[in-house]
C-alpha cells in the first residue's frame, strides 16, 4: 500500500489555501476584517481540537487575507480603523509563526508513517533497533527540510505568495479565502442582507421551486439547523408578512469538531418592501457577532407572497455569504407556495462563476437561472438545536 509522503499532504494543504478572490477597495475593510476574524476563529477551534491539518489550511488563508488583502485596502491606514489594524497585526504574526511550527507537526506525523514501515523489517532475521529507525527518522526529516518542507523566515515565503518588492500588481489583489473556487468578490452590495432595489419587477416563476435540483454536499462542512429556527422566525417576521414585507435574519453559529451549529439568528435594522429588504447598522452587526463568538453561517428571508426560490438580487445576496463561508446557506421562506414553504440553497459552481462575474444589480436576468443554485444537502436539521433570536430592529 502506498504512503502519502509529507511533502504530499503539505502540497495538500498548500493547494486547499491558495484559492483566490479578489479585494476591491470600494467594499468597506471592516467587511474584510469580518472575514479575517471568521477564518481566525476557526483555526482556533482546530488548533484546540488539535486538528492541526485544518487549522494550518484557515490560518494560511488567515494570514494571506491579511497581508495580501486588508494590509493593501485604501483604508488600511485610516485612523478610523487603528484598532482593528493592531489588532489584526499582531494575529497575523502570531498566525505565521503557528504556520510554521505545524508544518513541522504535520511534516513530523507522515514522517512517522513513512518509518513505520521500515521498523517492522528485519535484517539478517533480527528487527532493527530503536536507534536505527530514529536514525532513519531524522534521515527522512532532513531530507525534507533540504527539499523545502520547512519554509524560510521570510512571511511572503512562508505563505508561498509573491514578494511585494517584485510585485507590480493592480489595485486589486489576489487572496486566498476557501477551498470551492468561489472567484472574485465583484459586488458591492452589504454582505447581511439582499441590499437592492428593484429596477424592474422580474417575472415570478412560481413552478421553479418544484425543480431546483439538490447540490452534492462533497467537500463542505456540515450545518445544522434547529428544527425551531424557522418557525421562531415566522414568529418575528409575522407583521411584516400580514403587510406582504419581506423580512430578513442573519444565520449565525459556531464550529465543532469540523461541523456547524447554526445556534442564533439575528433581525438587523431593516426596511423593506414586496419583494427587497436593505439592512443598516452592519457594524452594530458585526460587534455583536464577534462579542457572542458567532460565525456567519448564511441567511433567512421570506416571500410574502412569491414562490420559494432565489431570485437575481438573492443570488448576488448569496454569493457575498457564499465567499466568506462555502458551506453558507440561504433558507427561504414562502408561506404561500403550496408546493414548498421552505427551502435551503446554496449557490452550484456554476452559479459562483457567472455571479463572480455579473455586476448588474437591481433585478437582472441570468442565463438559465435553475442550474445556479440547488438545495443544500449539506444542511441538516436537529431537534436538539435551539436558535436564540437577537432583534436589533
Amino acid at each position: 500500500m502506498s504512503l502519502t509522503t509529507a511533502s504530499e499532504v503539505l502540497k495538500i494543504l498548500d493547494d486547499q489555501a491558495d484559492v483566490h478572490v479578489t479585494v476591491h477597495n470600494s467594499t468597506p475593510i471592516l467587511r474584510y476584517y469580518h472575514m479575517a476574524s471568521m477564518l481566525h476563529s476557526q483555526a482556533s477551534v482546530y488548533l484546540s481540537e488539535d486538528d492541526h491539518e485544518r487549522a494550518y489550511v484557515q490560518l494560511k488563508k488567515f494570514a494571506k487575507l491579511y497581508l495580501l488583502g486588508i494590509a493593501e485596502h485604501n483604508s488600511y491606514n485610516s485612523k478610523t480603523y487603528q484598532k482593528e489594524k493592531l489588532k489584526y497585526k499582531r494575529l497575523c504574526n502570531e498566525a505565521l509563526e503557528n504556520i510554521k511550527d505545524l508544518r513541522k507537526i504535520i511534516a513530523g506525523k507522515h514522517v512517522a508513517i513513512e518509518a513505520a514501515p521500515a521498523a517492522g523489517k528485519t535484517d539478517s532475521g533480527g528487527k532493527e533497533s530503536e536507534a536505527e529507525v530514529e536514525a532513519k527518522q531524522i534521515k527522512i526529516l532532513d531530507e525534507k527540510k533540504r527539499a523545502g518542507v520547512e519554509e524560510t523566515r521570510d512571511r511572503f515565503s512562508l505563505l508561498r505568495i509573491p514578494s511585494k518588492a517584485n510585485d507590480e500588481s493592480v489595485s486589486t489583489t489576489e487572496i486566498a479565502l476557501d477551498s470551492k473556487g468561489t472567484g472574485p468578490i465583484t459586488t458591492t452590495q452589504p454582505i447581511q442582507a439582499n441590499a437592492h432595489k428593484p429596477v424592474k419587477e422580474e417575472p415570478v416563476d412560481r413552478t421553479h421551486s418544484a425543480t431546483v435540483k439538490q447540490q452534492s454536499s462533497s467537500g463542505l462542512r456540515t450545518v445544522r439547523i434547529g428544527s425551531d429556527l424557522t418557525k421562531k422566525f415566522m414568529g418575528f417576521a409575522s407583521k411584516n408578512t400580514r403587510k406582504n414585507v419581506e423580512t430578513c435574519g442573519v444565520l449565525c453559529g459556531v464550529l465543532k469538531k469540523n461541523e456547524f451549529d447554526i445556534s442564533a439568528c439575528i433581525l438587523p435594522p431593516q426596511s423593506g418592501t414586496a419583494n427587497t429588504t436593505t439592512t443598516q447598522g452592519e457594524e452594530k452587526l458585526i460587534e455583536l457577532q464577534e462579542s457572542k463568538g458567532l460565525l456567519t453561517l448564511g441567511w433567512i428571508h421570506t416571500h410574502p407572497t412569491q414562490a420559494c426560490f432565489l431570485s437575481s438580487i438573492d443570488l448576488h445576496t448569496q454569493f457575498s455569504y457564499q465567499v466568506m463561508m462555502p458551506e453558507a446557506v440561504a433558507i427561504v421562506m414562502a408561506p404561500t407556495d403550496r408546493r414548498c414553504r421552505e427551502g435551503k440553497f446554496s449557490l452550484t459552481l456554476k452559479g459562483l462563476s457567472i455571479i463572480a462575474a455579473c455586476s448588474k444589480t437591481g433585478f437582472h436576468q441570468h442565463p438559465d437561472p435553475s442550474t445556479m443554485y440547488a438545495k443544500a444537502c449539506h444542511v441538516k436539521s436537529s431537534s436538539k438545536l435551539k436558535t436564540r433570536f437577537y432583534d436589533l430592529r
